[in-house]
């Protein structure tokens, strides 16, 4: 990266509006991969207790959330570390385990940014000769690939999309492997920064051991736990993507099979169609070899196929 960082977040919807010359309502974000309305459990109800309490600091930690996680995951208390969105613990478990030297394996390509960003932080290599650590996503952004698990251990496998694919490697955590997910896609708290680690109880408490304290928004923590209280119904998206997909292939695009709630659509020139759709008031994400469109609903979803023709 030659001591650089490339940005991997997205101008607001205010100065993309501005930039294009279009009212704030009519621009459509297919680019961040989250819910596209607020869900019912994001309530101000839910925030109420800790409303009453937001002067202090959240002695003890989380321990509410923590339960509610272990119950969804089926883990125990001491196999979870809290940290403020998925990248958070990305960074986290990366520094944790390698350092000046080290090589660290990033099992696919192309992958999430985060994976390469947090190895450089961490003054460590990418590379697949004797790793330290090995980092895949499965589902696999930006391709919705759910592909097979590598066999290296320590594995970190990144599962922000888990809930979609309803498939999970929670039950190797005592077999070297670390799993990853987030509060920020099916339940839609992508602006709370709520994630979580699941790993075996020795690495879970050396990881809770290198985590800030504190590292969660005690109001996050409250909007986490009512989201965990009644999971959201994943099938809408689910067919949605379905539909789209043939949508999309009616007019002669070839999105790849999608375990999760966007699809890949391999494209020329994804950097040139991103900017032309933006230009409309339409954002996806230009990755290399195509364009990442998250599923929002039929309204929108047809919106962007009318521009994409």
């Amino acid at each position: 990266m030659a001591g650089k960082i490339l940005s991997y977040d997205a101008p607001s919807t205010e100065e993309i509006a501005q930039q294009v010359g279009l009212p704030v309502h009519e621009i459509i974000r297919f680019d961040g991969n989250t819910s596209p309305h607020l869900l019912p459990s994001t309530r101000a109800a839910a925030l109420a207790e800790e409303l009453a309490r937001i002067h202090t600091y959240p002695h003890g930690g989380y321990p509410r959330l923590e339960e509610a996680i272990a119950n969804y995951a089926g883990v125990s208390r001491e196999n979870i570390v809290l940290g403020a969105g998925a990248d958070d613990l990305i960074l986290l478990v990366t520094r944790a385990f390698a350092g000046s030297g080290d090589r660290v394996s990033i099992a696919n390509d192309p992958t999430y940014p985060m994976f390469h960003i947090a190895v450089w932080i961490a003054g460590a290599e990418i590379g697949d000769d004797d790793p330290v650590l090995t980092i895949c996503c499965r589902p696999n952004n930006p391709t919705g690939e759910l592909g097979e698990l590598p066999s290296a251990r320590p594995l970190v496998v990144d599962e922000a999309y888990f809930e979609y694919a309803g498939e999970t490697a929670a039950g190797l955590i005592d077999d070297g492997v670390i799993v990853l997910r987030t509060f920020s896609k099916v339940f839609g708290l992508a602006g709370a920064r709520v994630g979580y680690a699941l790993a075996g109880r020795d690495v879970a408490a050396e990881l809770n051991q290198r985590q800030h304290p504190a590292p969660l928004s005690t109001l996050s923590a409250a909007l986490a736990i009512a989201a965990l209280q009644s999971p959201p119904d994943v099938r809408p998206i689910l067919e949605e993507r379905e539909r789209f997909a043939e949508r999309l292939r009616g007019v002669g695009y070839e999105p790849l099979p999608s375990h999760a709630n966007f699809l890949y659509l391999p494209v020329g020139e994804p950097e040139r169609l991103a900017d032309q759709l933006m230009k409309q008031g339409l954002l996806v994400r230009p990755v290399r070899g195509g364009i990442r469109v998250t599923i929002r609903n039929e309204q929108d979803d047809e919106r962007l196929l009318a521009a994409l023709q």
